[in-house]
């Protein structure tokens, strides 16, 4: 669901050690029926070209100085690298080989060429100073990995899921498996999981293990999730779905990594988790209009605080025509209150999965991130743990509204998007405030305002064929007022200078 997602149970290695040992031997008997056995393979590579103006929102300083003050002050600041001026380039492929067993078994995967974050060139190792060659490009870190695999068992009561697998739910908000040709982040578990229909219901009990902790088998450093799901569908009568994903999430306090509330000094820190998700989806068909909307529903703790938030995400979908669409969206996703310490009263912050994007930068770019080092090519030893992703910007703290039209020929299609934002949540002064931004907490010098802007995007996409994809997307983000607070002293405020951005995209599904 948020950032959040850490948790597990004693005796989950067991179970997962013979899940595995099972899909060994499977794969194993597979590769011996190799004949009387049918292979399907599909995929996707994708190549792109990001173009960014101005990322610091301050267009009279172009990078040449560095405010001490204001990145001190745990403000809104975006420190400026050599240039306020960035490009990213990636390249990316995945391939999704299936063994069709028989009419019941089925053992499918996914292998990555590269990263869906990075891409090849982002992720590459760099090689020592005495072996680069500046006129040629290795991918030296960029092997081919597998990233999910997982058997499909069919029986007289459902199919059951066991081994490293795709999830999803609703709109994305919390689980999105990120199948899109664009997606960037995947909701991944290793998964023992039942999915059993009856007419129109379909009943999915589940447990879900993540790679998480510093140990293996030790109940204090395990995550995962214990779900159940009800899935209404009835597409023939009525055309609506209605569902809930309960999701009980816990999660030790000795995990590797866990960005959480701040716990001591504003720093977040490793800590203990215990909290349920009830994720309620629906969605109806109206002729012409689809209505969908997500509610997660969050009560428990992290780390000894009270947990308790609830989200919302809305979508309206009017097909007038084969030609012209047109969308509506509307969400929540609350932010943090300020408290009178360091160490929060309690936690309500909620971020979206980051696959849930609105438009090109606003809730797409971390902006922050574009001078900090993202990846491992540099001449030193860079920690992985130091890096910063800077497509790294889920919805979170944020009450937003956009209006979406297209135009669809035969091979093309032509695209607006109009979005607006506001934080429900914002600094007071003399309190300490939750920057969602860096996660911890800062005690303001003074008040700040609450739009986070408004963004319009253009684009075009050519549809060659079935497989191939060309797009081009630009879009111009005008920052909000929330933006100007910098936190430091004597009332110094960031600049506002609106954000642009260029992208190319060549995409291929097969």
């Amino acid at each position: 669901m948020t950032k959040y997602n850490t948790e597990g149970f004693r005796g989950t290695a067991a179970v997962f050690s013979l899940a595995t040992l099972l899909l060994i031997v499977l794969t194993v008997f597979v590769a011996k029926m190799a004949g009387a056995m049918e292979l399907d393979w599909s995929g996707q590579f994708r190549s792109e070209v990001h173009l960014i103006k101005n990322y610091t929102m301050d267009s009279s300083d172009q990078g040449s100085t560095v405010d001490a003050s204001r990145t001190a002050a745990g403000g809104y600041y975006i420190t400026p690298g050599n240039r306020a001026d960035a490009n990213i380039r990636t390249l990316f492929m995945r391939l999704r080989p299936k063994v069709i067993v028989n009419d019941v078994i089925a053992i499918k995967s996914e292998w990555w060429l590269g990263d869906p974050i990075y891409g090849m060139f982002g992720s590459a190792a760099s090689y020592p100073l005495d072996q680069r060659y500046f006129a040629s490009t290795y991918s030296r870190g960029s092997s081919i990995s597998a990233q999910r695999l997982w058997g499909e068992f069919g029986s007289d009561f459902g199919t059951i899921q066991i081994g490293r697998a795709p999830l999803q739910w609703g709109l994305g908000l919390v689980w999105n498996s990120g199948e899109g040709l664009w997606d960037r982040y995947q909701s991944t578990g290793d998964t023992i999981r039942i999915v059993s229909k009856f007419g129109s219901f379909t009943f999915i009990p589940s447990f879900v293990s993540y790679s998480m902790g510093n140990k293996v088998g030790e109940d204090a450093a395990s995550v995962g999730d214990y779900s159940i799901a009800l899935r209404y569908e009835n597409v023939d009568e009525s055309d609506i779905e209605i569902g809930i994903n309960f999701i009980r999430r816990l999660g030790g306090a000795s995990q590797q990594v866990f960005q959480g509330p701040s716990t001591s000094s504003g720093n977040p820190t490793a800590v203990g988790m215990n909290y349920n998700t009830w994720d309620i989806f629906t969605r109806k068909k109206l002729g012409k209009l689809t209505l969908t909307a997500e509610v997660p529903i969050v009560t428990g703790n992290i780390g000894g605080l009270e947990y308790s938030s609830i989200a919302f995400a809305g979508e309206a979908t009017y097909k007038m025509s084969d030609s012209w669409e047109m969308q509506a969206r509307v969400g929540h996703a609350p932010g943090q209150t300020n408290s009178s310490g360091a160490i929060l009263d309690k936690y309500k912050a909620f971020y979206f999965h980051p696959n849930y994007r609105l438009g090109l930068i606003m809730f797409q770019y971390n902006l922050a991130g574009f001078s900090q080092t993202s990846t491992l090519n540099a001449n030193g030893g860079t920690s992985p743990s130091t890096l910063v992703s800077p497509f790294d910007n889920p919805i979170a703290n944020a009450n937003y509204g956009s209006l979406y039209g297209a135009y669809h020929t035969d091979k093309w299609t032509l695209s607006g998007n109009l979005i607006y934002a506001q934080a429900p949540e914002a600094a007071v002064a003399g309190q300490f405030f939750y920057n969602h931004w860096d996660r911890k907490t800062h005690l303001a010098a003074t008040s700040q305002e609450h739009s986070l802007g408004l963004e319009t995007d253009l684009g075009a996409a050519f549809q060659w064929d079935e497989y191939f994809q060309f797009r081009f997307d630009t879009g111009i983000f005008f920052p909000g007022s929330f933006y100007r607070f910098s936190n430091a002293l004597a009332g110094t405020q960031n600049a506002n200078s609106p954000v642009i951005a260029a992208v190319f995209r060549v995409g291929v599904s097969f």
